[in-house]
């Protein structure tokens, strides 16, 4: 199918273009990309249109033959591939148009926009791929795309040290999901293809994998959605260009762990389910936990990504983690998009100060009314709060965990998950509650600045800005022209886009309930302590790792280099100088002994024979002399011996 090629390219070609056409044409990489992106939004929903009731959704290719065996690679577009395609092209496009308002007196523009498109081509090469050896291609590329654009302003130290860990701590996880997908090969029958992993989940008796292979595989999932213990790298990832971080947090790189998590889940056995289930709550709620001290607009949102990245894993890789993912992205890149509307208006009044703090700002509803009001709606979706897409997701992942309604007993690990769940629900409404405060209310606190300096952005920031808040009510995720009738305020299963999943929850009117009384009871709290600013810190997972892990394997490297200098090059160097020495011998013993020898007898032979060349002469009377001063010499020699 000649559109799926062009879906998964058309991203890539806009990488290209923008480095081929450079920094002199800024203007034109900016609005090429967008077009790009356009356009590969209408061939997704093309797409979606043409194989909605499809049933052979799998293309597959020849690669290779080896010895005798035929290797294919192929795309496999069901439903979660096209909702994955449509999102994240739309989130992809927002951005875009985000940017050339918040980007557009950058100098490597062009580069920006060259590394979006990169970012977009390697995620849906892992959306399309059908194999766990493809998705592994792009998935680095993922990585890849993430170090370039965290790290885009590049001359910024703290953007540097961010993008590096970012890229250390997800080969972390890399090496795991790799030794997972080596298992899975050998232990499927020497296939790695998604089609015959699915049917696992509806196989009466599936061949489970064992447990260290499933947290093999789930080690990409706590990398690049940044579980518990490797999510430290995402709060300093907010050192790139906000646009950046909303479409990272949205619809690429850590909804690919997610993504991956939904696809795998079914070779996963009870123990790794609980394993995974443990993380995730553990995750949501050092999230929070984190989110409620921060003064920074970014990092407050990031730790929220963690928090609820935590959630869709105690969805167990089942349609409603899927379904938070969609409902998430929307409210989460609305947003940081906000976050960077109000980012943008602070740093163009001219003064030099930290647009990102939270206790610099305080009255901007009245200078930004429509960044306040999408703000709030998104903020309600994140919340939980009934009529906001967020509490038709969150609740159909508590319907999961909660007690069954015909009187079962509940295990000790059930109620566990369920009561980190609720005070997560808490928690998120707390610091929520207290952002929109410190940002919006109050009187502004920034003496630098005139309040009246501030002003909103234009249609290039308010259109992706407004389309967001109205993806994050409820009402989108209601209509329903397949299952009309029940109420949508308290029905998780309809929405024409959830019906792509057939969910098939319950209605469960108590859960939303009991979900919006804890949601109500964390806005109250933070409403009473919104003029507190919190002064203690608690100490991050940096710290940790750095005495655990950084600092002994900086002194084990000034150990290291300490040996090599000292004695390693020193024995190396006195080696060197020995075989000088020895060589500088060699070379006077060959010269002066074995050259000398020959030499010296051939010196000699020379004087010997000058000297008996001189008395063979051919003249006579020398010979005569000669003779005499012999015969003398004899007469001597016989006197003197008497």
């Amino acid at each position: 199918m000649p559109l799926i090629w062009l879906i998964l390219f058309t991203p890539f070609m806009g990488f290209l273009t923008a480095f081929l056409l450079g920094r002199k044409r800024n203007a034109l990489v900016s609005w090429l990309t967008v077009s790009l992106t356009g356009l590969n939004l209408i061939f997704s929903i093309i797409l979606l249109l043409q194989t909605l009731h499809i049933k052979d959704n799998h293309l597959i290719y020849n690669w290779f033959t080896l010895n005798g065996k035929a290797y294919q690679f192929g795309f496999l577009f069901d439903s979660l591939t096209l909702m994955m395609l449509v999102l994240v092209n739309f989130i992809a496009l927002l951005v875009e148009i985000f940017s050339l308002e918040y980007m557009k007196n950058d100098p490597d523009l062009y580069r920006y926009y060259g590394f979006l498109s990169l970012f977009v081509f390697s995620m849906l090469g892992i959306v399309l791929t059908d194999n766990l050896f493809m998705m592994y291609g792009f998935w680095e590329l993922v990585g890849l795309s993430s170090y370039l654009l965290i790290g885009f302003w590049y001359k910024k130290p703290e953007a540097v040290q961010a993008s590096k860990k970012a890229f250390l701590i997800n080969r972390i996880g890399d090496v795991g999901f790799l030794i997972g997908i080596f298992a899975v090969y050998f232990y499927n029958h020497h296939t790695t293809d998604l089609t015959d992993i699915a049917a696992w989940r509806f196989s009466t008796a599936p061949p489970q994998l064992p447990t260290v292979y499933c947290l093999l595989l789930f080690c990409g999932c706590i990398a690049k959605s940044a579980q518990f213990p490797l999510h430290t790298w995402l709060p300093d990832a907010m050192e790139g260009p906000t646009p950046v971080s909303a479409l990272i947090h949205a619809a690429t790189m850590v909804v690919a762990g997610i993504y991956l998590l939904i696809r795998v889940s079914p070779m996963f056995n009870a123990d790794a389910s609980e394993i995974v289930a443990g993380i995730g709550a553990i995750t949501m709620l050092l999230g929070s936990i984190y989110a409620i001290f921060q003064t920074d607009i970014k990092k407050t949102l990031a730790y929220s990504t963690v928090s609820q990245l935590g959630l869709m894993v105690l969805g167990l890789g089942y349609d409603v983690s899927a379904f938070h993912l969609l409902t998430h992205a929307f409210f989460k890149a609305g947003l940081f998009l906000c976050a960077g509307a109000i980012i943008h208006a602070l740093h163009h009044t001219g003064e030099d100060f930290d647009a990102q703090d939270m206790r610099l700002m305080g009255g901007l509803r009245r200078k930004m009314p429509f960044t306040f009001l999408c703000y709030l709606v998104c903020s309600m979706a994140l919340m939980g709060l009934p009529l906001f897409s967020g509490f038709l997701s969150k609740d159909a992942i508590l319907s999961i965990w909660f007690p069954p309604d015909n009187g079962a007993d509940t295990d000790i690990f059930h109620l566990i998950i369920i009561c980190s769940v609720l005070l997560g629900i808490i928690l998120t409404a707390f610091y929520m509650t207290r952002q929109i405060w410190m940002i919006f209310f109050g009187e502004f606190k920034n003496e630098k600045i005139d309040i009246n300096s501030i002003h909103e952005g234009s249609w290039k920031m308010k259109l992706p800005i407004g389309i967001l808040a109205i993806l994050s009510t409820g009402f989108v995720f209601s209509i329903n022209p397949f299952n009309v009738g029940n109420s949508w305020f308290w029905n998780f299963n309809q929405g024409f886009l959830w019906v792509l999943y057939k969910g098939n929850i319950e209605e469960n009117h108590w859960i939303g309930i009991i979900s919006t009384s804890f949601a109500l009871t964390g806005i109250t709290a933070g409403y009473l302590t919104r003029h507190r600013i919190f002064t203690f810190q608690i100490p991050t997972f940096d710290n940790f790792y750095n005495k655990i892990f950084i600092n002994p394997t900086l002194k084990l490297s000034n150990i290291t280099q300490f040996f090599d200098q000292r004695i390693l090059d020193s024995l190396v160097n006195l080696l060197a100088d020995l075989q000088v020495f020895v060589a500088n011998f060699i070379g006077w013993f060959d010269a002066k002994i074995i050259d000398g020898i020959p030499n010296g007898s051939v010196y000699s032979a020379g004087i010997i024979g000058r000297a008996t060349r001189s008395v063979q002469g051919g003249k006579v009377q020398l010979y005569v002399a000669l003779a005499f001063l012999g015969l003398i010499g004899l007469i001597f020699f016989a006197v003197l011996t008497q």
